[in-house]
């Protein structure tokens, strides 16, 4: 569902403006997917979510010691000032760091503006106990994850670039409502031989819409482990390609 709040101002950057709710079970203002466009001196918000809420605009400008001048750091900064992704620390974001698969789904769910709770556990290894829990459940529940194997997720391993690129597309087609189709692996990269058969369509359809680069000109590196520099990047794609932020 679509929301518009008015403002009679004009937020000059939307990169440090975004719209919160305030989340009940963590004490914590959480991100909402909205887009800003000024219009006759104005700022209007839509805000895009699948929840009624109470929803608040504030502005939040993040950056960290360690991204200056770091090829990610412009996405980086971005999705951070608007509270989907943190720091390792206040002034760290430490982004060639490898990513587990926990961490991956909860920065993706956070983008998506989607609503966590307490959900019964889909998978055994994932304890209700964990900080990741809600997340993945919320995951689960809307079929961006389906875990490794009955009744496993593996949430401390370390997520590929490959398994980003399948994640990410099933978002995509939550969002714009249209079942995933299999698309033909037509991909230009070199090491498309490395890609897991499960990854080639997804892969291809990132690629066709411009959503997903090479690691090189000539190579995908799907079996790499991701790294937190990388992970925001595609995620900051993905968002924006939804027209869920600016």
């Amino acid at each position: 569902m679509k929301r518009v709040i008015q403002i009679d101002s004009v937020i000059q950057d939307s990169s440090t403006a975004t719209v919160v709710v305030f989340d009940p079970r963590t004490g914590k203002m959480q991100f909402v997917p909205a887009v800003f466009m000024v219009k006759d001196g104005k700022t209007e918000a839509t805000i895009t979510r699948n929840t009624n809420s109470m929803y608040a605009i504030v502005q939040n400008k993040k950056t960290f010691d360690d991204m200056a001048g770091h090829w990610a750091q412009k996405d980086v900064e971005l999705l951070a000032s608007k509270m989907i992704i943190n720091g390792t620390s206040d002034h760290s974001y430490t982004p060639e760091m490898q990513v587990t698969r926990a961490q991956f789904v909860a920065m993706l769910v956070r983008g998506l503006g989607l609503s966590t709770e307490t959900l019964p556990a889909v998978f055994t290894d994932v304890a209700a106990t964990q900080w990741y829990a809600s997340e993945v459940g919320t995951a689960a529940k809307y079929g961006l994850v389906q875990g490794v194997s009955e009744g496993l997720f593996n949430p401390d391993e370390h997520i590929t670039r490959e398994q980003m690129v399948v994640i990410l597309m099933k978002a995509v087609a939550l969002v714009q409502g249209t079942a995933k189709t299999d698309v033909k692996a037509t991909t230009q990269f070199a090491d498309q031989d490395q890609l897991s058969d499960y990854a080639r369509s997804a892969l291809s359809e990132a690629v066709g819409k411009g959503l997903v680069h090479g690691k090189t000109e000539t190579t995908f590196a799907p079996q790499d482990i991701a790294t937190r520099a990388e992970a925001a990047v595609m995620i900051k794609q993905v968002l924006q390609f939804l027209k869920l932020i600016n």
